[in-house]
Parts: structure tokens; C-alpha cells; sequence
């Protein structure tokens, strides 16, 4: 199948008997973004910055990680690319965010990978602004973990996503930019930080 084809509305089952929710094997859970903003400012608050970061990244690794293997096992994809490029379609399709690819270059041979694109109705972003100022830096940070998780899983190496442009820090949109962190030098020092624990 295409990365396209994949439409999350006809693999969702909803049972109001069990309470539970389901897309293929995992259970899912709804949560209203206010809840989820207010969760992401309480933890700035008590946390601090750098560790409720490290918090969102981490949550977002292990989700794009888990969403990668469920769409790896469940369906068969015309080709890596496409398997690759459902994980823009399955983020959009979760309310997420809505995430368009712009350019896809990989090479398992040389270990180059470079994925960039543009991230939409952030979520993150949104809910950052209805609590706080613009900020210095990138703030879409479960976006960033959602996109190194998946694409890291993809590639069998580590990689790292993160957003030259972001709507939270005052940019008309936010994008994605996602390559092994030696390429992006000291940019890339907190999110390895964040990420050691998934080493």
C-alpha cells in the first residue's frame, strides 16, 4: 500500500462496554489538549524547562517508536519510502499535528538519512501559547521525540528530529528537520540528552 492509503478511521475500535479503545493491538487513550497543555505547564513549573523537555521528548520517542512497529507489522507498504513516509499520515490522522513531507533522502549503505517537512496546527505549540510567551527556542517537543522515535525505527540508527521553525517561538510555522545528531552539531545536545535512556 501507499503511505497514503492508510486511514486511521477504519482500523479504530471503540467499546464503550470495556472501556477500552483500540488500533490494531495497542490500546489507545483520548485526552482533551487543555488537559494536556495544562499537564505540559505544570510540569515546566515544577520541573523546570529542560527536564519537563526531556519529559515530552521522551513520551514522544516512545509513541512514534510504538506507532512505527504497529504500522511495520500490521500492513505491507509498496516500499520503504512509503513505510517511512506513514509516519507523517498516521501523525496527522492522530489530531496531532498536521505533518507534510518536503524532501526524503536515505542511504542504509552510507548512513545518510534527511528528512525534512512542515508541521501544522501543532498542537504543542498551541497549547505552549495559551500558557506562555513566545519562546527562545523550539517548544513542540513530544512532536520532535514522535518524529526521532519513528524515524529512528525506521533507520536502525539514531536519529533526531528538530524544528528550525516553530509557531511556539514566534515562526508562521513550524518544521521538521530529521538527520543522525553528529549533523547537527550542538543543536543536537539536548535531545541526546533526553534520548540516552532509548541507547
Amino acid at each position: 500500500m501507499k503511505a497514503t492509503d492508510f486511514d486511521l478511521s477504519r482500523e479504530l475500535t471503540l467499546n464503550p462496554a470495556t472501556g477500552i479503545a483500540t488500533f490494531k493491538n495497542s490500546r489507545l487513550v483520548l485526552f482533551d489538549t487543555n488537559a494536556m497543555g495544562l499537564l505540559r505547564q505544570n510540569l515546566v513549573e515544577t520541573l523546570g524547562w529542560q527536564k519537563a523537555r526531556e519529559v515530552f521528548l521522551r513520551f514522544g520517542y516512545q509513541n512514534g517508536f510504538a506507532d512505527f512497529m504497529q504500522m511495520k507489522l500490521a500492513y505491507q507498504f509498496d516500499s520503504e519510502m512509503d513505510l517511512l513516509a506513514s509516519g507523517p499520515v498516521i501523525h496527522s490522522w492522530e489530531g496531532i499535528v498536521q505533518a507534510t513531507p518536503k524532501e526524503i533522502r536515505f542511504d542504509r549503505n552510507t548512513g545518510e538519512f534527511y528528512f525534512t517537512g512542515v508541521w501544522s496546527n501543532s498542537y504543542e505549540a498551541e497549547q505552549h501559547l495559551c500558557f506562555s510567551d513566545p519562546a527562545k527556542e523550539p517548544v513542540c517537543w513530544s512532536l520532535m521525540g514522535y518524529a526521532s522515535g519513528w524515524a529512528t525505527a525506521f533507520f536502525g540508527k539514531k536519529l533526531i528530529a528538530i524544528e528550525p521553525k516553530c509557531v511556539g517561538k514566534g515562526d508562521d510555522h513550524c518544521e521538521w528537520e530529521i538527520m543522525p545528531p553528529e549533523k547537527f552539531g550542538k543543536r543536537a545536545e539536548p535531545y541526546i540528552e533526553a534520548f540516552k535512556k532509548f541507547a
